[in-house]
């Protein structure tokens, strides 16, 4: 089955000849363009159905028609809107931008200049789309609570922006434990949305997630084992795409090994929490974990140092890390074994056990340090496939 095309609306002629039109939008993957007779008509139209694409005639419009139109644009702010008229009138264009209105063409448009305003268009819709902010749970070893982790930083990251939809991603494909966490009977997970993974739309991908009491929406690892070959980096990294565009907050949680599908979540990642412990089998592990993300060309910024069960009169200090590490680091969450463990038996986040504990507390400021925090850029491997990017930064050989 095909993907969603796209949807254009095009008032009283103002894109020019209709076979010209058409032949531009198919190309940006619109179907065929619905006309309106005015914009009156167009307005109520757009009450009904949503469009991505209108186009409008600027020449014969009054003050009330541009009243109109400013009300409408702001009431569709995923809908693009291009304007036509007959000559260039610099006050025209100027009341039009006012308006709202993104994009200006002389009347009737040359097809490429048509063609690179919907490109301009789409391009813009796609950049703003994947706004949404992506955190990487990870460590190169086990047991150290990356689940644990996960979880709660979702969890947290909901409560603290009770208005923002916030989503936690199960990316160990065998024998995930965020639904055990969360106590989750789901009806899909990550294998479902993998089988419908090239007709996701908004819709869809809610209805294959779990909402959970604490506001999270959680997309459990795949039951059957048979998914361990499935997923691969393309997958995870469309999965990604699809989260971060309707979700303002992803968290993901990673396995503990290098793979590819690993490599794809890490690097479609704004941020990435390195969990670790002050013990020595844990920071040596992280600092091999640093030395490939340095090797993959990793900003600084990107990585965030995490320290998980962190005590006070631990061994090795703060200051040991940072000198083992060479990093500053990020966050200590405190060690709560009593707290920790009753959650994880009720199968709730730390903060709906106590959220008055010291431990809800730190999520909670987490939370609060990272959804405050754009990442400058990220440092995406997208433009090599992963598995050819592992063979050449890692030297690791491919899987026959």
């Amino acid at each position: 089955m095909e993907s969603k095309q796209r949807r254009a609306l095009i008032v009283a002629g103002a894109a020019g000849p209709v076979e010209q039109t058409e032949e531009v939008l198919a190309r940006f993957g619109f179907a065929e363009s619905e006309q309106a007779p005015s914009l009156a008509a167009a307005i109520e139209r757009m009450h009904t159905s949503h469009f991505d694409l209108v186009i409008v005639p600027l020449g014969d419009m009054d003050a009330v028609h541009h009243a109109s139109l400013d009300l409408e644009i702001h009431k569709s702010p995923s809908t693009f809107f291009i304007g036509t008229a007959a000559k260039t009138d610099p006050d025209l264009i100027l009341r039009a931008m006012r308006t709202g209105v993104h994009e200006f063409l002389v009347f009737p448009p040359d097809p490429k200049e048509l063609a690179a305003a919907v490109d301009r268009l789409v391009r813009r819709n796609r950049s703003e789309q994947r706004r949404g902010m992506v955190f990487a749970v990870y460590s190169s070893k086990g047991g150290l609570g990356n689940t644990s982790i996960a979880v709660n930083l979702a969890h947290s990251l909901a409560r603290n922006h009770r208005a923002s939809r916030v989503a936690l991603a199960d990316l160990v494909v065998s024998n995930g434990d965020v639904r055990v966490m969360l106590d989750l009977k789901p009806s899909y997970d990550m294998g479902s949305l993998v089988e419908k993974l090239d007709r996701v739309d908004a819709e869809l991908l809610y209805s294959l997630l779990t909402p959970h009491a604490g506001g999270v929406w959680a997309l459990p690892g795949p039951d059957n084992p048979e998914y361990e070959e499935v997923i691969d980096a393309t997958t995870v990294t469309t999965i990604i795409d699809h989260l971060r565009a309707h979700f303002a907050f992803t968290v993901l949680d990673c396995e503990h090994h290098i793979s590819e599908r690993t490599l794809a979540a890490l690097d479609a990642a704004d941020r990435v929490l390195l969990n670790t412990q002050m013990t020595v089998p844990a920071l040596r592990a992280a600092q091999r974990a640093l030395s490939i993300f340095q090797r993959l060309g990793y900003a600084d910024d990107k990585v965030c140092i995490v320290v998980n069960r962190f005590q006070a009169n631990d061994v090795l200090s703060t200051t040991d890390a940072v000198s083992v590490l060479k990093r500053d680091v990020f966050w200590k969450l405190p060690n709560d074994y009593r707290t920790s463990a009753a959650a994880l038996t009720k199968g709730v986040p730390v903060a709906e056990y106590d959220a008055s504990s010291k431990l809800a507390n730190s999520y909670s400021q987490l939370a609060a340090k990272l959804g405050g925090t754009s990442s400058g850029q990220r440092t995406n491997g997208h433009s090599e496939h992963g598995s050819s990017r592992l063979r050449k930064m890692l030297g690791i050989s491919k899987r026959s």
